[in-house]
């Protein structure tokens, strides 16, 4: 309070004086008046005694000068009009500095002064009047308060802002009543409802401490938060007990929490927290403290059901929290000590899409007043459209993101609300401000509770009640706050153990119980050893046999959440419209998305794009000659490959916070994962069409737009479903990253690309099909299908893929198949063939002897099978066999020989007709002789291949029909896959691949399979890593 109101307060006391006490205007007189003590005690709850004794001399000398003044005035109404034009002026200067809440005190101090005697004036009355008017107190509370001093306690005002404390019973129907046995006489209290500040007096014998102070029967007290009525005779008065009597209304539904033999323990067996009894209600703010170590934030975790307790239960109105959460939907809320606001949205959105999850049945107009009016509440409307930002670059302040962070919980109006540290970090004015916002939460019916650390002494007066835990887990105090610095003093023997507070500043030190708890044993030479006086076994030994527990034994109704989950549609739409919203408004994230994949195309097309270079001019780019396509395609792959890994890596890590906080309405876990598989399928979509458009521009690569997309865009689709999951698995970013390159060389080593598969080591390597290895890589499926696509679809091979297919076929059976067959055949009848080769050369000739017959409906080698079953080495008679094969082959080598020819004309007849200078250009302009030699494996000096028992063409695998084969056994590059008998075109058949695995993806995704498979392995005990994480 300044100085200029405090001079002002004397004046408006000295002109309110009663005339009749002034009358001897001696020193001694004045400082003998009842209305001097009264100004005293009003000053000594301001102000040091020292700053009392000047503003009571100030008070004296005004006081002189009205009264010397009135007497030389001519008449009384002229002297009353001079007073009130005073009081006007004075009270006015008052309004500019006191609160609301200030004025009230000085208003009852007012009305105390002209009680100073029997006597009450009509012009006191009326400056009193004038004074309410002035501080703008309404008229129906100015009334109110003026009963509550002018009423002798034998008259029972039976209104609503009055309550009694007796231990005798009184019936109301309107004010309320507090049984208290032992006391003697009455407490007459009164709160005015709209500063919410209370009012006290006693009328009886007894001796009463407030705070532990002994206060005067004959003066009216306030009854702050955490303060303490006692007597001599009876149990004390909480301020809680009393507030929560004026609360009642009767209608707010009543909450039972209890806990019953409480116990949990961490996998491994460590105890996390000992038995834990208590019960509470509704209404009621519960500090939870302790040491670093003490179990606090596993306590509260246990509380609100995210971890299952070892022993014991939680209920809330009877219903068990952890094996019937269901029936508490919507019931609990939780605000985590972490941020959890969406930092790229406003503060508006942040709440906004919060209530559009919680409230299925209100309109989007019912919503949207819904959030204005709570941010308003709880004073963030004016900041409600700045961006939220991060930590670091903040744009509203710690304080606002914290109340921000509660409101997320209070706009479903949660019965039950738990709060984790939540003035960490924060100034001292704004750790006030939150917990004065939780506090009036617990006022208006709502239990909460919370972790709280090195609170202030308002902060610590605050609380209903408090639970304190020592290290272990061990619970060592359940009681009222003040009440603990009692309790930890006394078992300590100090010898001012009742004193609660200051009894000059009326502080309390909480930092005082940890010393105590804390305090080390002293050794001989005077110092601290690292032993406690009083080990938490013994602090929670002497709490048991100190505390017994109040159960209530009322059937209440189950709580009924007062939120509407929204249904699975709904909550997809605000999942990926709260995200679409986030991504937009962080520009870097949209400018680095957007831009790097035309990047990567550019520097990735401009480099390969080969030509040969010739001074002056001549040079030109011609697509068939560039030896770089097939390196572009691979190299694609990776870019699909990376962009969808990293785009989706850290989408979901960022949210765990969120999603803890989220899953107590337990909303769907498959629209949260659809919504980001949405988000990550667009990006990916957007991302490979701008590097298809670029890559493809630059490079010339005519037609086949579409395709590539197709194969790029579901490639990274794959990599957005790995991603997401790595994100989902891991707890930190970093290991996400590294893990990528984990990801991706694999990619790059199996594809087939880098490192042939036949030239693999030998565990993994297969010479006639993909090894496993292989074909579990997306890179392996993706790559194919553009090769095969590149060198198959486009515009000038589609004409003539057929014939040159037919033409291959012929050519391989005639100039390799033919002469290998002679060759096996031949070693049959040389006496010098070994044994295995002998029998490896039947198996051979059988195997494809048949192959071929089936081919062909009305081919057969007569008796051929059949001598060549009976055909033994060393044993005569094998004539026959070597007769009838070496006529088959003849025949085949007749048939292919004109197959081919066939073909060939054919092709030449084409040539011809389109011309040779248009069949060059088409030539040039669509195709690519480095990719097709790939494909069709010119490069490879060997053409067949010699197996156990058959013979498997190596050469022209583009080409190659692989009928009979298995799906995964189809030759790299072949342009056909059979599946059920059905050919599938290798384009579609490895697109269908990749989106399997999306698809696998996305199921592992959403039973969280890798993350339970990190969680077995953690849980393993390995003998090199020692114990494993609990």
């Amino acid at each position: 309070m300044s100085e200029r109101i405090l001079r002002a307060l004397m004046q408006l006391f000295a002109i309110i004086a009663k005339v009749d006490e002034v009358t001897d205007t001696t020193k001694e007189a004045i400082e003998s008046s009842n209305g001097r003590r009264i100004i005293e005690g009003f000053l000594r709850s301001e102000l040091n005694n020292e700053l009392i004794q000047k503003y009571i001399q100030q008070f004296d000398e005004f006081l002189l000068v009205h009264h010397n003044g009135s007497a030389k005035k001519d008449g009384e109404r002229k002297r009353t009009s001079v007073n009130s034009v005073k009081v006007l002026r004075i009270c006015s200067q008052i309004n500019e500095e006191l609160t609301q809440r200030q004025k009230m005190i000085v208003l009852i101090r007012i009305f105390e002064f002209i009680h100073a005697n029997d006597q009450v004036q009509e012009q006191e009355q009326e400056f009193v009047h004038t004074v309410a008017e002035s501080f703008n107190i309404s008229e129906k509370e100015y009334l109110q308060l003026k009963q509550f001093i002018e009423v002798p306690i034998t008259t029972i005002l039976d209104e609503e802002p009055f309550l009694y404390v007796s231990a005798k019973e009184i019936t109301l129907e309107k004010a309320q009543f507090l049984p208290l046995e032992g006391l003697e006489g009455a407490i007459r209290i009164i709160r005015m409802e709209s500063i919410n500040i209370v009012f006290f007096r006693h009328f009886g014998s007894d001796e009463l401490a407030l705070n532990g102070q002994v206060v005067s029967n004959e003066r009216n007290h306030i009854l702050n938060q955490g303060s303490t009525i006692r007597t001599t005779k009876s149990a004390p008065i909480y301020y809680s007990d009393v507030i929560s009597r004026f609360l009642s209304d009767g209608t707010r539904e009543k909450i039972s929490f209890k806990v019953d033999h409480l116990q949990f323990h961490f996998k491994g067996g460590k105890v996390g927290l000992h038995e834990i009894n208590f019960a509470e209600q509704s209404g009621k703010l519960i500090g939870v403290m302790g040491g670093s170590g003490a179990g606090k934030s596993t306590f509260l975790n246990v509380l609100n059901g995210n971890y299952t307790p070892t022993f014991g239960a939680v209920t809330i109105n009877g219903v068990d929290l952890h094996r019937e959460k269901d029936r508490l939907e919507g019931v609990i809320g939780f605000v985590s000590q972490d941020d959890l606001l969406i930092e790229e949205l406003s503060v508006f959105q942040n709440l906004y899409f919060n209530a559009k999850l919680c409230f299925n049945d209100l309109s989007e107009k019912q919503i949207k007043k819904k959030v204005i009016d709570l941010l308003s509440n709880i004073g963030l409307n004016e900041v409600r459209n700045l961006k939220v930002g991060s930590p670091l670059e903040k744009t509203i302040s710690g304080g606002q993101r914290k109340r921000l962070n509660i409101a997320l919980e209070l706009i479903r109006e949660p019965a039950v609300l738990y709060v984790d540290e939540p003035t960490s970090g924060l100034s001292s004015r704004d750790s006030e401000n939150i917990m004065d916002m939780l506090k009036e939460l617990a006022l208006k019916g709502k239990l909460i509770f919370v972790v709280i650390h090195q609170p202030s002494s308002d902060i610590f007066k605050m609380f209903d009640k408090l639970l304190i835990l020592d290290q272990g887990g061990y619970p060592i105090f359940d009681g009222n706050p003040i009440d603990a610095v009692v309790y930890f003093k006394t078992h300590v023997h100090h010898a001012n153990a009742n004193e609660r507070e200051c009894p000059i500043c009326g502080n309390v030190n909480p930092e005082q119980i940890f010393n105590i708890i804390e305090s080390k044993v002293v050794d001989e030479y005077g110092n601290q050893t690292k032993y406690r006086k009083v080990s938490p076994r013994e602090w929670n030994q002497r709490f048991l046999e100190n505390t017994t527990i109040t159960e209530n034994n009322e059937q209440l109704d189950p709580v009924k959440g007062s939120s509407k989950i929204a249904n699975k549609w709904s909550q997809f739409r605000v999942f990926f419209l709260r995200d679409v919203l986030s991504k937009l408004a962080n520009k870097q994230y949209m400018l680095i998305n957007m831009l790097e994949a035309p990047v990567l195309a550019l520097i990735l097309a401009f480099f390969v794009k080969f030509f040969n270079y010739r001074a002056g001019g001549n040079s030109k780019y011609v697509f068939y000659q560039n030896e770089n396509i097939p390196q572009y395609l691979f190299i694609s792959v990776v870019v699909a490959l990376f962009l969808g890994l990293t785009v989706a890596a850290e989408e979901i890590i960022k949210d765990k916070k969120i999603l803890k906080r989220e899953s107590f309405l337990n909303l769907s876990r498959a629209s949260y994962l659809w919504s980001k598989v949405s988000i990550m399928f667009i990006i990916s979509g957007i991302q490979t069409l701008f590097f298809v458009l670029f890559g493809n521009l630059i490079l010339e690569i005519q037609g086949l737009w579409w395709q590539y997309w197709l194969v790029l865009f579901s490639t990274s689709c794959m990599a957005n479903a790995l991603g997401l999951n790595i994100s989902s698995a891991f707890n930190s970013a970093k290991v996400i990253y590294i893990t990528v390159p984990l990801l991706i060389i694999p990619q790059l080593l199996f594809s087939g690309v880098i490192v042939k598969f036949d030239k693999l080591h030998p565990i993994f390597s297969r010479t006639n099909e993909v090894p496993w290895i292989g074909n579990a890589m997306a890179s392996r499926w993706a790559y194919e299908a553009l090769a095969v696509t590149s060198a198959k679809d486009n515009y000038h091979e589609e004409q003539l893929f057929e014939w040159n297919q037919l033409k291959s076929a012929s050519g391989w059976k005639r100039d390799y198949w033919l002469p290998e067959m002679k060759n096996q055949l031949n070693l049959l009848a040389n006496k010098k063939t070994s044994f295995a080769d002998f029998e490896q050369a039947k198996r051979i000739l059988t195997n494809e002897i048949n192959k071929e017959t089936e081919r062909w409906s009305n081919l057969e080698c007569k008796d051929c099978i059949e001598s060549l079953e009976k055909l033994h080495k060393g044993v005569p008679g094998g004539g026959s066999a070597q007769v009838n094969i070496g006529s088959f082959l003849d025949m085949m080598k007749k048939q292919y020989n004109k197959s081919y020819n066939d073909y060939s004309d054919s092709l030449d007849t084409y040539i011809a007709k389109l011309g040779d200078k248009k069949f060059q250009a088409s030539q040039n302009q669509f195709m690519n002789e480095s990719l097709q030699d790939l494909v069709t494996n010119r490069t490879e000096v060997q053409k067949i291949l010699v197996t156990e028992d058959e013979l498997i063409q190596k050469d022209d695998p583009l080409y190659i029909d692989p009928i009979g084969m298995r799906f995964l056994d189809a030759p790299f590059y072949s342009h056909k896959k059979y599946f059920l008998g059905i050919g599938i075109d290798t384009f579609w058949a490895n697109v269908i691949v990749l989106w399997l695995m999306t698809i696998a993806l996305i199921i592992a995704l959403y039973y969280d399979l890798l993350k339970k498979l990190l969680d077995f392995g953690e849980r393993i005990k390995w003998p090199i890593l020692g114990k494993s994480k609990k």
